[in-house]
């Protein structure tokens, strides 16, 4: 079974951030890649709700290993 990855996405000029589960890192980036310089929405689900973060409002990305917790992030 593929482990999952936690992205923490943080919002510009804000101290809010969202976290989501991915199952691909390599599609992910290229999906928000795109969605940052088409300022696109990232749309997303997690047990609070559903979720839309405007490209253009998206400050940093962090990657959290379920596994280990290990931490690296852009």
């Amino acid at each position: 079974m593929t482990e999952k990855l936690k992205v923490k996405i943080q919002i510009k000029g804000s101290s809010k951030e969202y976290t989501a589960e991915i199952d691909d890192k390599a599609n992910f980036l290229e999906e928000i890649q795109l969605i940052i310089k088409e300022n696109g929405i990232f749309e997303f689900s997690d047990d609070e709700g559903d979720f839309g973060i405007v490209g253009s409002a998206i400050a940093s990305i962090e990657f959290v290993s379920t596994k280990d917790e290990t931490k690296a992030g852009f």
